[in-house]
């Protein structure tokens, strides 16, 4: 038998028994579907939080207590012990403004605070900031003004604190009181900043960027009421990119001086980023797999399925044993009709999959993303799966004696 002759004969067999087919078909066409919808969404979110990390400036270190490492170089740096966080004070400013390489240092502390405004409250979040090494925030105030080296109760609110947290707009001149803990302190707004570019995937009431206001470390102090002022954080600016790595080293090696016994930590960009799409390609991936587990079973049953075509079909392979067919032709005929029905099925869960992944990304605001590899990996199981299960209904019918099948009921 030569091949237009065997896939003739397949074509006729799956018309023949329609229902049998679809039947048979299903599940491969289900799991083809989800590993290409599994796929276009993990790569998606990939793409989506790749794009937003790489509007960061890859010339900022930012060194905090604790361990708080991403990865990446020096990810194993025996400097942390997790019990005991530094506590920054002005003496570190020095010691990083000292450092061969760095441009600037803006220490930074935070809180979450509850805002007041026109007997209405909301959550947001409090950064405290030296005015004068706050070049970048000075550029992104949309109205009125960035704080100065004098202010004392005043502060600078982001976009959403002022169009979104309350019934009216804040605006510079109102008067706001925050509550921390409890403590409270008035102050006056005086600017508010633009509107921010970034994402928002899981972030909380607070937690936005377009939540966070600015006060000077000065009101900072005075609002927490501590007996010790200590900053959360600086962000670190280098003069060049490149020398990212060796100044974080020589970071770590002038605050071990004053933090031998204590935790901390200096991470970037970048170190954020590569952790992160790690994680993020082993959730694609673990999603690809769920959708496997999907082909699986539909390869079980396309098994299945074929045996009965084998015991259904017994005088059939007798008659053509008898007309020549060798068990070679038998085997064949039973594989290629498997790897058919595979390739029928993945084409059709192929483009319900693409309807599908571009569906949920347009309703439930999900980004997704089509590739060529989410396609070919749908195509490659679902055939591979198919043809594997075909191997053994295949093998059985080509072992049948002819002379025994003739004489099947």
């Amino acid at each position: 038998m030569n091949l237009p002759d065997i896939l003739e004969f397949i074509a006729v067999g799956f018309k023949a028994d329609r229902f049998k087919t679809l039947m048979s078909s299903l599940g491969i066409i289900i799991g083809v579907m989800a590993i290409v919808v599994m796929l276009s969404v993990g790569e998606g979110l990939y793409s989506g939080v790749s794009s937003q990390f790489s509007s960061l400036d890859l010339d900022m270190i930012r060194v905090m207590p604790g361990s708080a490492h991403f990865g990446g170089p020096g990810a194993g740096n025996a400097n942390r012990n997790p019990a005991e966080p530094a506590k920054f004070t002005d003496k570190d400013t020095k010691v990083l403004e000292n450092v061969v390489g760095v441009k600037n240092v803006a220490p930074r502390s935070s809180a979450n605070v509850v805002v007041a405004f026109r007997n209405t409250n909301a959550s947001a979040s409090l950064t405290g900031v030296d005015p004068d090494k706050e070049e970048d925030l000075k550029e992104e105030v949309e109205q009125g003004r960035f704080l100065t080296g004098s202010d004392y109760k005043s502060i600078v609110i982001g976009y959403g604190v002022s169009n979104d947290l309350f019934r009216m707009r804040v605006t510079p001149g109102n008067k706001i009181r925050l509550y921390y803990e409890d403590r409270y302190m008035d102050f006056k707004v005086v600017g508010v900043m633009e509107k921010s570019d970034e994402t928002s995937f899981g972030a909380g009431p607070g937690s936005s960027a377009d939540n966070v206001m600015y006060v000077t470390h000065k009101a900072m102090e005075e609002l927490k009421g501590e007996d010790n002022y200590y900053y959360g954080n600086f962000q670190v600016t280098v003069y060049d990119p490149e020398q990212v790595e060796s100044i974080i080293e020589k970071i770590k090696n002038d605050l071990k001086r004053y933090h031998k016994d204590e935790a901390y930590d200096a991470t970037t960009a970048r170190d954020m980023l590569s952790s992160l799409m790690s994680v993020l390609s082993m959730i694609k991936y673990a999603l690809a797999g769920i959708g496997a587990i999907s082909l699986l079973v539909g390869g079980i049953g396309i098994a299945n399925v074929m045996m009965l075509t084998v015991k259904e079909r017994i005088r059939e392979i007798g008659v053509m044993k008898a007309l020549g067919a060798t068990t070679r032709d038998i085997r064949i005929q039973y594989l290629l009709e498997a790897g058919v029905l595979g390739v029928v099925s993945s084409i059709i869960g192929i483009a319900l999959g693409v309807m599908v992944s571009y569906l949920i990304g347009s309703l439930a605001s999900l980004p997704s993303a089509i590739t060529y590899q989410s396609i070919v990996l749908g195509a490659l199981f679902g055939v591979v799966t198919t043809t594997i299960a075909g191997v053994y209904p295949a093998n059985r019918a080509a072992k049948l004696d002819p002379i025994e099948a003739l004489r099947a009921e």
